[in-house]
């Protein structure tokens, strides 16, 4: 039996918590999971619903506030040590750390995407037993020549778009134009107001945008409110809330857009990490409008053709291009099928775990 602590950062149920859900979930029954953290709400919640021991431990983001945690978890967790402890992301491994040395078991900083890169994810890097990244890409910054790479698993089947645009209207969408969707936390780094900028020279589209504010950014709906109220766009824009598995109803929508961008703060990505939502649209078999280089865009290049298409980032004129464009339902079915059809490929759920549990035993060993 693997004794294993999982830190994690964040409350929501994002691509992180996904990731390590499913390898938890799938890792088999030699391996004993405790969580600690750092902030409560759905991600707690879900664990305690599995009778998975978790403990909550509320952090800032100031490194007084990282360091006081740290020593938090190591007093938590040296009653039943653990084996290995994983730091699922680049706050959570800085919170693991100082447990990790005292109580002197090895750690794996799990890296999703490109938070302080430029001046953190080398040193860090480092200092840990193992990196592991879902992309080649978000782990090259740490310069570990020994980075694993794993993949989040292919996501569940989609509904069917009758169950999918059902599950939609109930959260308050109403199908009136060809809609490219959002699958998002309302931050400002997540781009959003670059696809309502869009709909001004794409008027054919409405804007789906799903996923709830983020203690990072108060406020934030109401900005990208008043910004579509200012365009004279406001009646083409819903905003749902989160939805629970939201990336299974994009078969009701016709697009996905994802526009991830720098300016979101110092230390904020500036770009995408390995981002499943659009693994999910091609799943949907609808296309995709991906803001910048990176995983997503090297996904689209299928052998059967483009899933989507490309544009600069921070940019709504050559988004609204993109729209245009796929203003085409042909255009759009055969983006649609070839994102599928690659998609099928993708690592399943016990592939991805089995991947981890040996990285777990390498590390112990």
């Amino acid at each position: 039996m693997i004794r294993v602590a999982v830190v994690s950062a964040f409350a929501t149920m994002g691509g992180s918590e996904q990731w390590i859900l499913g390898v938890m979930e799938h890792a088999g029954p030699d391996l004993q999971w405790r969580f600690v953290v750092l902030q409560e709400g759905p991600f707690a919640d879900e664990l305690r619903e599995r009778g998975i021991p978790v403990d909550v431990v509320p952090t800032g983001a100031a490194p007084w506030q990282i360091v006081s945690s740290g020593r938090q978890v190591r007093q938590l967790l040296a009653s039943a040590p653990p084996q290995v402890i994983i730091g699922n992301g680049i706050k959570a491994q800085l919170t693991a750390m100082s447990a990790a040395r005292s109580l002197h078991v090895p750690t794996v900083w799990v890296k999703h995407d490109h938070s302080f890169d430029r001046w953190l994810a080398r040193p860090l890097g480092r200092s840990v037993t193992a990196v592991v990244t879902t992309a080649s890409e978000v782990g090259t910054p740490t310069g570990r020549r020994d980075l694993v790479v794993i993949e989040p698993p292919r996501p569940p089947e989609p509904l069917s778009q009758t169950e999918a645009t059902d599950v939609l209207i109930d959260h308050g969408w109403t199908p009136t134009h060809p809609t490219v969707a959002m699958i998002t936390r309302l931050v400002p780094y997540k781009g959003v107001d670059v696809a309502i900028e869009a709909l001004v020279d794409a008027p054919a589209w409405q804007l789906l945008v799903i996923g709830g504010e983020d203690a990072a950014a108060p406020g934030e709906q109401q900005r990208l409110e008043d910004l579509a109220a200012n365009l004279a766009v406001k009646d083409r824009v819903t905003f749902t809330g989160p939805i629970p598995q939201a990336g299974r109803a994009l078969t009701a929508v016709d697009a996905l857009t994802v526009q991830t961008r720098p300016g979101g703060g110092r230390n904020s990505p500036d770009r995408e990490g390995f981002g499943i939502v659009g693994t999910e649209a091609m799943l949907a078999g609808i296309p995709v409008v991906m803001a910048g280089d990176g995983p997503i865009a090297s996904r689209l290049a299928t052998p059967n053709g483009p899933a989507g298409l490309v544009v600069a980032q921070s940019d709504p004129v050559a988004t609204a291009a993109a729209l245009r464009q796929l203003d085409d339902e042909a255009e759009r079915l055969g983006m649609g099928r070839a994102g599928r059809g690659a998609a099928e490929n993708h690592p399943d759920d016990e592939q991805v775990a089995s991947r981890m549990v040996e990285v777990l035993q390498r590390v112990i060993r």
